[in-house]
């Protein structure tokens, strides 16, 4: 049996009537919590398809943000959380106006004449640094 779109919207206005206040917070604060939970997958998106200068995908998830960076002189860049000067030849044009650093971890076995025992170390590497156009 197939309604009308009145009679559909006559039922729904019943139900909603219905609905306590309690209801209606509850459905307000659950739709709330829903954005705030996904803002992060939102935006992390802005890094999902971006390549470096090789064509190589730059993002494993959770590894690029934006950065604070300073221009040197002759070209490269500094990151003052890092303490990381990046070659300006490492530099690929941002996807909006800010600086954005993706980084792996390398990690390696290592030995020395002190320790008897190999150690597994795992140092920041960068993979991909982007910079608006106007800072080049």
């Amino acid at each position: 049996m197939q309604r009308s779109s009145f009679e559909l919207a006559s039922q729904a206005s019943k139900i909603a009537g219905q609905l306590s206040l309690g209801h209606w917070e509850f459905a307000a604060r659950a739709a709330i919590a829903l954005l705030c939970l996904s803002s992060p997958v939102l935006a992390h998106d802005i890094y999902t398809n971006l390549r470096d200068q090789d064509g190589h995908l730059c993002c494993n998830g959770q590894d690029c943000k934006s950065v604070e960076a300073t221009v040197l002189s002759d070209g490269h860049y500094y990151l003052p959380q890092t303490g990381e000067t990046i070659p300006a030849d490492m530099a690929t044009p941002s996807p909006d106006d800010r600086f954005h650093h993706c980084t792996y971890y390398q990690g390696a076995l290592i030995a020395n004449e002190f320790d008897r025992w190999l150690t597994w170390t795992s140092k920041v590497k960068t993979r991909c640094f982007f910079a608006p156009m106007h800072s080049w």
